[in-house]
């Protein structure tokens, strides 16, 4: 490790690169800040609420199926959605309409009450608010790199029974082939539209230079599904319509099997048939011609 200065390192300078080679080789993991800060809306990775693995678990492979293809269709059709209502360029219009209104805006307010034009400051900051309104709804919008991130996060969800489900976010970047702050701002929107949820988990870690400082770190977010509670009516009710013919679809498929018939048995010579046919008809005949 090379060390280089752009200038003499005063003495503060040379503490802190120590304590920088010191958390290097100790090999503790990244300081997240006071104790307060990281526990804020972290659960304890031993709690009950931070394993939320039953909401997880399906009854059968079709529900799976059936569950996941429809959460990731109703993430496309959101994306479509936004796509409509905001076409290319219309972020940057909008942004360029915002800056033109509030130097408008703070020009009339330069001026004396009685120069201003009647009603047209209450007009900007109406227009105002609804550019704000329209550039929120932007933010959150689904893309195409949320929903491949939909997709990719899904890789990790045991589907064995247990219903685990923590993945790293270098782990989904690389499953989505993009980067971690695309899979944060994904994660967001996909939060935002009730698509997945999440708590986050902690643990007290102890450094090997000094055992009787403990401190809360940060390990992992454990993810599950809570579709009815936060997802909007409409989105809701679509994902039931997809979920509810996909779970047809693999209903009228088992039924088929399941009634299908029996192979019919390998053929005899017919020779053999007509023998052992008249063989018995002799049997069953007396010797007058007529049945016993």
């Amino acid at each position: 490790m090379s060390l280089t200065f752009s200038s003499t390192p005063t003495l503060k300078g040379f503490g802190q690169i120590a304590g920088q080679i010191a958390k290097a080789v100790d090999g503790s993991p990244r300081d997240r800040g006071t104790d307060r800060r990281v526990r804020r809306g972290c659960i304890d990775e031993t709690a009950p609420e931070a394993q939320p693995w039953d909401r997880n678990r399906f009854a059968s492979t079709a529900e799976r199926i059936a569950t996941v293809e429809s959460l990731v269709v109703v993430a496309k059709e959101l994306q479509a959605e936004h796509a409509a209502e905001f076409r290319r360029g219309s972020k940057k219009q909008l942004e360029e309409d915002q800056q033109v209104l509030t130097a408008e805006l703070d020009e009339l307010m330069a001026r004396p009450p009685a120069d201003r034009p009647v009603g047209r400051p209450a007009a900007i900051r109406i227009a105002l608010d609804q550019i704000a309104a329209a550039l929120a709804k932007h933010s959150m919008g689904i893309t195409r790199a949320d929903v491949a991130v939909y997709e990719a996060i899904f890789k990790f969800l045991d589907f064995a029974g247990s219903g685990r489900w923590f993945p790293s976010w270098a782990k989904i970047a690389r499953a989505a082939n993009c980067c971690d702050k695309t899979v944060d701002r994904a994660l967001k929107r996909l939060k935002h539209h009730g698509l997945l949820a999440w708590v986050t988990r902690s643990t007290r870690n102890s450094p090997r230079i000094d055992p009787t400082k403990e401190k809360r770190v940060q390990t992992s977010s454990a993810y599950f599904l809570d579709l009815k509670k936060r997802m909007a009516e409409r989105v809701y009710q679509r994902f039931l319509q997809l979920r509810e013919h996909r779970a047809r679809r693999f209903g009228r498929s088992a039924a088929t099997e399941h009634v299908q018939a029996p192979p019919p048995p390998p053929s005899k010579d017919v020779a053999e048939l007509r023998r052992t046919i008249a063989a018995f008809g002799a049997y069953l005949l007396t010797s007058d011609g007529h049945l016993a």
